[in-house]
């Protein structure tokens, strides 16, 4: 079995760890110095965020990296 990242279960994971933590678009859009519209786009599950998004995002939500992100598992049949 192999794990491989679940880009929108990790976008709706971020934005529910945001929301439990009262953490606002606009807050981390200044902390992390991105547009509104980008961190919209994260939460929305249209774009994911860069390694070092993610990083910086775990530092201001005060989770680790691996808390953040959502993988699912699948087989490869050969």
């Amino acid at each position: 079995m192999h794990r491989i990242l679940d880009r929108d279960s990790t976008c709706q994971h971020i934005k529910r760890i945001s929301d439990e933590n009262g953490t606002t678009i606009e807050l981390l859009s200044e902390e992390m110095n991105v547009s509104k519209q980008t961190v919209y786009s994260w939460f929305s599950g249209k774009k994911m965020p860069s390694i070092d998004h993610l990083i910086e995002l775990a530092d201001i939500l005060n989770v680790s990296i691996d808390e953040l992100i959502v993988t699912k598992r699948y087989s490869i049949d050969e």
